[in-house]
Order: C-alpha cells, then sequence, then structure tokens
C-alpha cells in the first residue's frame, strides 16, 4: 500500500484517468481527427500526447531524471480503442510507480525541464495541474464542436447540462 501522503495523489490520478477516458468516448468518431484550427491538436494526436506526458512522468518517478526526447513528436494512435489503450495503460503505469515509492524517495532530486533541481515530492505537485491541463483541452476541443457537457462519468452524479 502506498504511504499516507500520497494517497490524495493517487485517488487524483485515478479519478484523472476516468475521466480522460470517458471523455474520449464521447468524442463522436467524425470528431476524432477534427482540430478547430491552428496548433490545436485533434482529440487523438492529444491522448497521444497525454499518454506520452505520463510516460515521461513516470519515467521520472522510476528514474529521477527525465527520459530522453524523441526527435519528433510521436504519430497518434491510429483510432479510439487504441488511444485509450495508451492512455489507459500511461496512467496505470503512474499509478503503480507512485504507489511504489517510499518516504526516502520523496526526498530524491530530480532536474525538471526547465533546469531546476527539486525534489521528488515537490515534482509530484505538479502532475495534477498538468494532467488537468490535458483534460481541459479535451474539454475545450468539445466545446468547439458544440458538445457543452464537461463529459464526467455519470456515476460521479455531476448529470448533464
Amino acid at each position: 500500500m502506498a504511504i499516507s501522503q500520497l494517497q490524495p495523489l493517487l485517488k487524483l490520478v485515478g479519478m484523472s484517468r476516468r475521466r480522460f477516458l470517458y471523455g474520449l468516448d464521447q468524442v463522436p468518431d467524425d470528431r476524432l481527427n477534427w482540430s478547430p484550427g491552428g496548433a490545436a491538436l485533434p482529440p487523438l494526436a492529444l491522448a497521444g500526447k497525454t499518454a506520452g506526458f505520463l510516460t515521461a512522468v513516470t519515467h521520472m518517478v522510476r528514474e529521477r531524471a527525465m527520459p530522453e526526447r524523441p526527435g519528433s513528436p510521436p504519430a497518434p494512435p491510429p483510432g479510439r480503442e487504441e488511444a485509450k489503450a495508451a492512455v489507459d495503460a500511461a496512467f496505470g503505469q503512474l499509478h503503480s510507480a507512485i504507489g511504489a515509492l517510499t518516504e526516502a524517495d520523496l526526498q530524491q532530486p530530480v532536474t525538471m525541464p526547465w533546469g531546476e533541481t527539486i525534489t521528488l515530492g515537490e515534482m509530484l505537485w505538479s502532475v495534477g495541474s498538468v494532467i488537468g491541463y490535458h483534460q481541459g483541452q479535451l474539454n475545450y476541443l468539445q466545446l468547439a464542436y458544440g458538445d457543452t457537457n464537461p463529459n464526467m462519468p455519470p456515476d460521479w452524479g455531476y448529470g448533464e447540462r
């Protein structure tokens, strides 16, 4: 079982996983590769980017270092099921990596992408905000094509708006 101070983060990761996957299920087939324009990623590419972010964070949690950056962004998943599988697996790996941490691990140094060195415990505070950023991008894409529902899992009791 994970140390007590990481329980809220693990809950957040689990809830974020459910919400992102549910949100992907709500995207109509004809909108999976749709973008409102500019640099806005379509839902499948956003799912790939989200899985990539989660994988990078998992690497940082396990190795205390940034992973090697690929020369170019990976291709987006080709379809909904592949996107969901990639996101689900990446959330699962992150959950597992966080759940295995000890008190001593939280004090280990990690160098962030912008060069600052902080403790792993401090770094973990940023995970929720970036996951929320990705969720917000998916919701904004949905809003851009007319879906005004925040697409929260129905058993959360939020209901239709």
